[in-house]
């Protein structure tokens, strides 16, 4: 399914999510934030509920540095290291949405270029990808930048990188945020179907919605 009117024939660059658009890995992110809450208290540090896990560590760190950066500096290691080791066990029982590989070589065949953005550690990142046989031009996860989705500059970083003009490029993903912050970085948005149902994009309008990444080819 995909549902656009407008011409996405000028399109030269595709940026894409990881995690729930080109592959399922099953990260417990429950429990990543209850042990980062429970490793902030141990600090006596508690961030506010509604944050993301990234987010609380970052919250976590900054109230600490008030007073010690040696110890802010210890507890941003900790908790690095909690998050890695949950995201690397997901990682090894990693599926790749079918086709997924296809559609990068695809796109690679015809000229486009493509990378990868994500939240997730750069070590996950890279072996799901290899397990699942990937090709892309580049990759720019949460250690290869100063800020994360949803702040655009994550998306605008990777198309500085590739020497692309977000009026020529494309964010596809599956969360909310992956379309936040393509608006905001001038890109074409696109919503995949894989994790949640197409009302939840329906407040914040992807130029186009797909069941699946392969519907990207049907459209460039």
């Amino acid at each position: 399914m995909s549902e656009y009117t407008g011409n996405l024939d000028k399109i030269d660059t595709v940026l894409f999510d990881f995690d729930g658009t080109l592959v399922k890995i099953s990260i417990n992110f429950a429990e990543m934030k209850r042990r980062v809450l429970l490793l902030g208290e141990e600090y006596g540090v508690s961030p506010g509920q509604d944050l993301y896990v990234l987010e609380s560590v970052e919250d976590i760190f900054i109230s600490l540095m008030r007073s010690d950066e040696f110890v802010a500096s210890a507890f941003k290691c900790q908790a690095e290291e909690v998050i890695v080791n949950i995201e690397m066990e997901a990682a090894e029982n990693s599926i790749m949405f079918p086709g997924a590989d296809n559609v990068l070589k695809e796109l690679k065949n015809r000229g486009i270029k493509t990378a990868i953005v994500t939240r997730n550690c750069k070590k996950a990142v890279v072996r799901a990808s290899e397990m699942a046989g990937f090709i892309y031009d580049l990759l720019l996860t949460r250690d290869d930048v100063q800020k994360v989705k949803p702040d655009p500059v994550h998306l605008l970083d990777a198309l500085n990188l590739l020497n692309s003009n977000p009026k020529r490029a494309i964010m596809v993903g599956d969360q909310p945020m992956d379309i936040i912050a393509g608006k905001k970085a001038g890109m074409k948005t696109a919503a995949v179907l894989t994790v949640r149902p197409k009302d939840d994009f329906m407040d914040i309008s992807p130029d186009i919605i797909f069941d699946d990444v392969s519907g990207i080819l049907d459209v460039i």
